[in-house]
């Protein structure tokens, strides 16, 4: 019974292949190489190709690689730039502080007529304090201007002044004070002479 099953089995499969095969011969299209469409043949164009683009980049120009830098210089200054003076540049405070300095030197310079004009002020006459010690303030006001006007013309205590010529410039600023005080009593001995002469020749017309 096994060996029928199996027999029918093996024959039924046999002849399902032989069926298949066959169905599948008679459906499948035959190829006729002579029956084949050719394509028309495209007729030449007169336009020529377009050249083949070269991908290759052009070649560098040198020098434009070193546009991009730089110029070198050089760190250390030739001769030519040390011999050169250095520029001097005053600042506001460096003025400043010169214009202090010369007010407090010429304050010093002039201070004696100044205690004069303080002690007019507290012990005076009162002739004098009428008079606002008219005659002491006078003196003293001179010899001050006086020697701002004399220390500014001379640069004194400016910023590119040694000490050595500031103290030079010091006592040409004294010796100036002496000189002006010098004429000044002069000229006082002189306007005192010709009151004298002037009141002897009154007396002696009388």
């Amino acid at each position: 019974m096994g060996s029928s099953s199996r027999d029918f089995v093996e024959s039924y499969v046999k002849d399902i292949s032989q069926d298949t095969e066959a169905y599948l011969a008679q459906q499948q299209p035959n190829y006729d190489a002579s029956k084949a469409t050719t394509l028309p043949t495209p007729p030449p164009s007169s336009t020529p190709p377009p050249p083949k683009k070269d991908d290759t980049p052009p070649p560098s120009d040198p020098s434009s690689h070193y546009a991009f830098h730089k110029a070198t210089t050089n760190p250390i200054p030739s001769s030519d730039a040390t011999q050169q003076e250095p520029t001097i540049v005053w600042t506001v405070r460096d003025v400043s502080d010169q214009r202090k300095e010369i007010h407090e030197t010429a304050l010093v310079n002039c201070s004696d007529l100044h205690v004069d004009l303080m002690q007019c002020f507290q012990h005076g006459s009162w002739w004098d304090k009428a008079k606002m010690c008219e005659d002491q303030k006078q003196k003293f006001w001179a010899c001050f201007h006086s020697q701002k006007k004399f220390l500014k013309a001379a640069n004194y205590k400016s910023p590119i002044s040694t000490p050595e010529d500031d103290d030079v410039v010091l006592m040409r600023a004294l010796n100036f004070r002496d000189q002006q005080e010098a004429a000044a009593a002069a000229a006082g001995a002189v306007g005192d002479g010709k009151e004298e002469i002037k009141a002897d020749m009154k007396t002696t017309s009388a």
